[in-house]
């Protein structure tokens, strides 16, 4: 089934492979009606998938993925929040933004740098030139697999032997300034979003992640994603559709007893995350609805129609 509202998709401003406008266009043509792009720590692509979206009929919602802290001691690690519906072009959440985006950097960088004391070859310039931007893990890795063929057979390798927190090399360093969940869920308020727990059936290292949703619901989340493609991801890899099925109704279920939003996505990244397309997981018309009606979002387009309407006039 392919769904006609998808609230989690990546571009080339974070780790996608695909920019902002030729992914808007391809949900277009996939009939995919409404998307939120939600690049990891950035809003860059924003105004060019808000352009193009309205070229194509396609409702663009204003987003992004925060990375968190991780706090064992509160079994929070590894936790994303999706902000969405957010003012893109505040203020306080763009100096925000750009702390992160500092501290990433300079994180990436030491990764590099770890990379290379076993004997990888790889250079700091060319992760740079390759992520276009802030980079992510994935870019290290498509890097060292493209300059280390006879070391690594896919970047999936790259992350199993050193880029994964668990690897047996593991060249993890932790950032100089990061946001708790808490403070994630904070920033996306202050800048009229919606904070919503991105994928919550793929945190491994996540011993109770029912707990985490209840303490995460009384400090100010607002929604689960529920519907997400788990077979092609971390924790799931190959899940038969009964266990996907399991999760998804796991998932609903605890966010009907929180009383919390009910949204889904594909996480698509392009060829960064094979074997998924846009609307692969997201929400049907009817979820979609409902969601809009709770938070006040108005309809840009209908199931059968659409008209152009500006960001300004949407939020």
């Amino acid at each position: 089934m392919s769904y006609p509202v998808d609230l989690q998709l990546h571009s080339t401003a974070s780790d996608g492979t695909d920019t902002p406008a030729a992914l808007a266009a391809l949900c277009a043509a996939r009939g995919v009606r409404v998307i939120a792009l939600t690049d990891h720590d950035g809003v860059l692509g924003i105004d060019e998938a808000l352009a193009t979206g309205r070229a194509h009929g396609v409702q663009v919602i204003p987003a992004l993925e925060f990375s968190t802290r991780s706090e064992p001691a509160r079994d929070l690690l590894d936790i994303n929040i999706l902000a969405l519906g957010i003012r893109h072009r505040d203020p306080t959440l763009l100096a925000t933004l750009e702390r992160v985006h500092a501290s990433r950097l300079e994180q990436k960088i030491r990764q590099i740098e770890r990379l290379q004391t076993y004997g990888v070859d790889i250079e700091v310039d060319a992760v740079l030139a390759r992520a276009q931007g802030v980079p992510g893990r994935v870019h290290i890795a498509q890097e060292a697999l493209a300059r280390n063929p006879q070391r690594f057979t896919s970047v999936a390798d790259v992350f199993a032997q050193f880029l994964a927190p668990d690897a047996p090399n593991s060249t993890y360093v932790a950032r100089t300034f990061s946001l708790s969940v808490e403070d994630a869920i904070a920033v996306t308020h202050a800048a009229g979003g919606v904070a919503v727990l991105a994928h919550p059936g793929a945190y491994p290292r996540v011993r109770d992640i029912d707990g985490v949703v209840a303490r995460l619901a009384a400090s100010g989340l607002d929604g689960i994603e529920v519907r997400y493609p788990y077979a092609h991801n971390r924790g799931h890899f190959g899940a038969p559709a009964q266990e996907v099925a399991a999760l998804v109704a796991h998932f609903h279920t605890l966010a009907v007893q929180h009383d919390l939003l009910i949204t889904g996505g594909s996480d698509y990244h392009g060829q960064a995350k094979p074997g998924i397309t846009p609307g692969m997981a997201g929400l049907t018309w009817s979820e979609w609805e409902t969601l809009a009606a709770r938070c006040g979002w108005a309809m840009q387009v209908t199931e059968s129609a659409s008209y152009q309407q500006t960001a300004d006039e949407i939020y």
